[in-house]
């Protein structure tokens, strides 16, 4: 699959078909969204937000889930806003999320029953507590609720930046304020 990939690219490039893409760095519509990685909201979400390449800074994840006050996540929206001139923020939840029915118990024996196996998982376990890393969610609407409260009481979020939490339906596209 990842030879189809690199020939698609060189025709790609030499078609010059990354010039309908061009844009700079900076968001045109100062929009941090934080979102699921969930396939189906690939071209969905976009196309359902009215969204062009260039418009916001897009970052997605497990769940959109900030798992860590300075982790990844918190890092990237920070930056967003201190040099890439964001002034708010959407926090994107989606109905029937895969981190609803997470079990950390199955996904660690899978890993188990990987090339990894317990004496590496062991290992890891060391090191982090993985109930709390895979952490999975029961309710939809509260996890978006939780993820808005932790960036509007981050210290290195301005009072001054519009924080909203909304909810959309992967099979429709419809978008649900929820905070």
């Amino acid at each position: 699959m990842f030879e189809e990939i690199l020939e698609f690219n060189k025709e790609f490039v030499k078609n010059k078909e990354y010039l309908k893409y061009k844009t700079d760095k900076f968001p045109s519509k100062n929009i941090a969204i934080l979102t699921c990685m969930d396939t189906r909201l690939t071209h969905l979400l976009p196309a359902a937000l009215n969204l062009s390449n260039g418009d916001v800074k897009l970052i997605k994840n497990a769940g959109a889930l900030i798992t860590r006050p300075y982790g990844s996540v918190m890092r990237s929206l920070v930056v967003a806003i201190h040099e890439l001139g964001v002034n708010e923020i959407i926090v994107i939840g989606h109905l029937g999320c895969g981190m609803n029915n997470i079990d950390h118990n199955k996904v660690e024996e899978k890993i188990i029953n990987s090339s990894i196996g317990k004496k590496q998982l062991e290992e890891v376990k060391k090191e982090v507590d993985l109930t709390t890393w895979l952490e999975r969610f029961d309710d939809d609407q509260k996890q978006i609720i939780d993820t808005v409260d932790k960036i509007k009481k981050h210290k290195l979020i301005p009072k001054e930046v519009k924080i909203h939490g909304c909810l959309i339906n992967p099979k429709t596209g419809k978008l649900k304020e929820i905070i």
